[in-house]
């Protein structure tokens, strides 16, 4: 090969990098929608992560307790705090009275390693150690709560099962939106596994601001896994892919990829099985599944109740029991019905078992003192 082919090559390499690179900058600022918290809070972790905490105060007459929304896998705290503020969740909640607080898991949002030596890698289980703990912290700090109201989407309603188990005197009640405790049906994540695809998780948001100006025309199979495409309009998924999609840490997805190969649920180490806890939960907690969702379908959110201790009810959100379509796993909460078919029920199950409107109960003596000091 002479200098003058190689010469070509690397021109038309160079000029594919920076037409990739323009192409991922200018659909990134096309599609950015700036976000709408009242205030950005931060939560240390014991192993020096800097947690995001986006609070929206209550509208209105204000009811305890607070609510802490928490993302899934490859997301970021926009997927409960939606930055069109119609398909927020937490906007919907602090309009019901709630004082909502939407967390950035560590590596995701605006979290960011607070000291040098702050690990770089992570799993699951620090997540259920570390980061949950920091958060239910921040938030008593900022209110005053003893307890939290959980909502959790997909993993993060995973970690809210865990930290039902792990602090039940922090958690008060839980809301797990389309959670997959349980892998014995769920043919494509067991595919995904077998074949190492999960790991694809360290692309996904250079993969998903990319693909975002195309997103809506088609549909691939790949991605009806995760959403119901025809469930979502184009002008919301292009932002959920620009604004919501992160990548994912290896250990997160190797410890997924260990439960769903051989259909458990539990820490690494051994020293937790987080289904077994399942039963021994007494926090009240609604389970919401979608119809099509092909990671949490159904069958398998059943499953999780039935092995929940507490007090349980299971929503299930498709055309049988009323709602537009049969809705996919994300789009219980981007869906185009999902502000009129899916929170509405989500904050009347919270309004239900919230406790005293007082709050007497749910604050510290410290800051009912701070209050009634003249």
């Amino acid at each position: 090969m002479n200098a003058l082919v190689v010469l070509v090559i690397l021109a038309v390499l160079l000029v594919l990098a920076f037409a990739t690179w323009a192409h991922y900058a200018f659909w990134s600022r096309r599609y950015f929608a700036p976000t709408g918290e009242d205030e950005l809070l931060f939560a240390e972790t014991a192993d020096g992560w800097r947690l995001a905490l986006a609070r929206r105060r209550p509208r209105g007459a204000p009811r305890g307790p607070p609510v802490l929304l928490v993302h899934g896998i490859a997301a970021n705290r926009g997927a409960l705090d939606f930055p069109l503020e119609h398909w927020s969740l937490s906007a919907h909640l602090a309009a019901a009275g709630f004082d909502c607080f939407a967390l950035d898991l560590r590596g995701h949002g605006a979290s960011q390693r607070a000291r040098p030596d702050a690990p770089r890698g992570w799993s699951f289980d620090d997540y259920v150690r570390l980061d949950a703990p920091a958060a239910l912290d921040a938030v008593r700090a900022a209110t005053g709560a003893l307890r939290v109201l959980w909502v959790g989407h997909s993993q993060g309603a995973l970690l809210g099962m865990a930290a039902c188990a792990a602090y039940p005197e922090r958690v008060a009640g839980l809301v797990a939106l389309a959670a997959p405790a349980f892998f014995g049906v769920q043919d494509p994540l067991r595919l995904a596994a077998r074949f190492g695809l999960l790991l694809s998780g360290r692309l996904n948001r250079f993969l998903a601001r990319s693909l975002a100006p195309f997103s809506g025309y088609w549909h691939p199979p790949v991605s009806e896994v995760a959403i119901n495409g025809r469930n979502v309009t184009r002008h919301v998924y292009r932002r959920v892919l620009v604004n919501v999609v992160e990548n994912i840490s290896v250990g997160v997805l190797r410890q997924f990829a260990r439960w769903i190969t051989t259909d458990t649920f539990a820490s690494l180490d051994g020293a937790a099985d987080y289904r077994a806890e399942l039963g021994t939960c007494r926090q009240p907690a609604l389970f919401v599944a979608a119809e099509a969702d092909r990671i949490a379908p159904p069958e398998v959110v059943e499953q999780e109740a039935r092995a929940w201790g507490g007090e349980k009810a299971v929503l299930r959100v498709g055309l049988a029991g009323g709602a537009c379509c049969d809705y996919g796993h994300s789009d219980l909460l981007f869906g185009r019905l999902a502000p009129q078919e899916v929170f509405p029920r989500v904050r009347d199950w919270l309004v239900v078992h919230t406790d005293s409107p007082e709050g007497s109960d749910l604050r510290s003596p410290h800051a009912a003192q701070r209050e009634n000091a003249p």
